[in-house]
């Protein structure tokens, strides 16, 4: 389901109730929604005219995004027990490519999950690894090259934190452990396979009785860093030979898009073959960049490692976890120039000034295909003793803190329906490895969404409500609109306009074309 609201309040530590007013997320006024609302049919019109062909989980992607979080298309009741009160709340996509509302939860689920169930109060360090662009084509939609190029950084640091951990005297059985996540993008939504991890700065060595006691190690040298860029380059090379590559007609339209991506390039329509326009540059005269401290390069594997976070700063740690899991665009970042184009805002400019890069609606489409990573692929993965298979992990991870009883036992009595609270196993709801949407947004946005907006009582789901319908019944009788926002259907091309003549039929998207949705 998707739950949105405006931050009341910038700490991301728990806050308490009533501090912010939940408001629904209406997807239908942000203007990548509409973008694409009006000109994928278009966009997919043009592209099977070409030749070309998007695979299903592609298409499966745009399809539920604009289905996310319109109340046509699914909903839940929920009801104040006071005073009667009742709000909807509409479903979400749950997908992985692009959707910023459903992406920003999963950004703030990992980030809990991190901070209260995986990492101890231990130093923590960021590595980040970049590939040539030449291994990020190939990793793009390669399950098999992800995994060997990410083993490869893994074994890396590992090697390095042991090394040193060995300079300090320290014998025995040393253990590690890390967190990675898989980002797919850059700040310019180009196609960037990199890694992102996060991994304990130092080591666990096993005392005689048989207890885990934790070494901080103090920071590596620039030494230390090229040393591991060359080990990764060393590493990957040796066993890039060894992968197979698989092509098809649907693979080959998603190649072609993907090597566009990641050379900045414009992959369809008009403007195919030219760079990606820029605001703010100061043109191709930009300076070569500078390998700065605790960073190094080799062959374009590039290796940077100086950002770390104390043992006791949680919020740091919190704050870095969302970083890593962050959506590839926020819709606040989105405006509309006069002419119809795209501008998209970086938060930071780049090196030779660029502050903004602009797209066409089309070329906003083509930039987001990319992005989307292939099902049964996961983003984020474990590694050492934090992997979930390890036999000494649950010596080290913390334990998760008990939420408030009341904010428990109503999470479980909506969970089941119409049991009361009392009938609800809490240690059960504890083990949950996600966080309840409700919990969620009170942590994050300092905002009680069970919480009734007139007596300040507690709320509940009542139902699911799927048939069509009866959610139009409902919403006619609140006073919602009842009807889906309509999608354009595919516009002719220009000659087609200009001769009066089209065979492209109008097609109306109001109604669900998946039955099983």
């Amino acid at each position: 389901m998707v739950l949105s609201t405006q931050p009341a309040g910038s700490s991301l530590t728990h806050a308490t109730a009533g501090a912010g007013a939940y408001g629904r997320h209406r997807p239908e006024t942000t203007l990548l929604y509409r973008t694409i609302q009006e000109h994928w049919a278009t966009f997919l019109a043009d592209l099977e005219a070409g030749g070309g062909e998007l695979p299903a989980f592609v298409l499966d992607e745009f399809e539920a995004y604009l289905r996310c979080g319109i109340l046509v298309h699914g909903l839940l009741r929920v009801r104040c027990k006071d005073c009667g009160h009742s709000r909807v709340v509409a479903f979400a996509c749950k997908r992985r490519g692009f959707c910023p509302s459903c992406l920003g939860r999963r950004m703030a689920d990992t980030a809990a999950f991190c901070v209260d169930q995986l990492f101890r109060h231990v130093p923590a360090r960021q590595y980040v690894l970049s590939v040539p662009y030449q291994l990020r084509f190939k990793m793009a939609y390669s399950p098999n090259a992800t995994s060997m190029v990410l083993g490869a950084f893994i074994s890396a640091i590992n090697s390095d934190l042991r090394r040193r951990a060995r300079r300090r005297k320290l014998r025995g059985r040393l253990q590690t452990g890390s967190l990675t996540v898989v980002q797919r993008f850059g700040s310019s939504l180009n196609l960037n396979v990199h890694f992102h991890v996060i991994s304990m700065d130092g080591v666990y060595a096993e005392q005689s009785d048989g207890s885990l006691l934790f070494h901080p190690l103090p920071a590596p040298s620039d030494e230390d860093i090229a040393r591991l860029a060359r080990a990764v380059c060393r590493k990957v090379t040796r066993y890039l030979a060894q992968l197979t590559w698989e092509d098809n007609d649907q693979q080959l339209t998603l190649d072609h898009l993907a090597n566009a991506s990641v050379q900045g390039l414009v992959a369809t329509g008009p403007r195919r073959g030219c760079r990606v326009l820029r605001l703010g540059g100061a043109g191709d005269d930009a300076e070569a960049a500078i390998i700065g401290k605790r960073c190094a390069e080799v062959a374009g594997f590039n290796v940077h490692a100086n950002v770390r976070v104390g043992a006791s700063d949680r919020d740091g740690l919190e704050h870095l976890c969302r970083y890593l899991a962050r959506p590839p665009i926020a819709n606040g970042r989105l405006r509309e120039l006069p002419d119809g184009r795209l501008a998209l805002r970086f938060k930071q400019a780049w090196r030779d000034g660029t502050t903004h890069i602009v797209f066409t609606p089309r070329e906003l489409i083509e930039k987001l295909i990319p992005l989307i990573p292939r099902p049964r692929c996961h983003l984020v993965r474990y590694h050492g003793i934090l992997g979930p298979a390890a036999k000494d992990r649950a010596k080290v991870v913390p334990t998760p803190p008990a939420p408030d009883a009341a904010d428990v036992k109503q999470e479980g009595a909506d969970k089941t329906g119409n049991c009361e609270p009392r009938d609800i196993d809490i240690t059960r709801i504890q083990r949950c490895s996600r966080l309840p949407w409700a919990l969620l947004l009170k942590r994050v946005f300092m905002t009680d969404a069970l919480t009734c907006p007139k007596c300040h009582g507690r709320m509940k789901i009542l139902a699911a409500i799927t048939k069509p319908d009866a959610i139009r019944k409902l919403l006619d009788h609140l006073g919602i609109p009842s009807e889906a926002p309509r999608r354009t259907a595919a516009r002719p091309p220009p000659q087609a306009e200009l001769s009066g003549t089209s065979d492209l039929a109008e097609v109306d998207y109001a109604d669900p074309p998946n039955p099983e949705w």
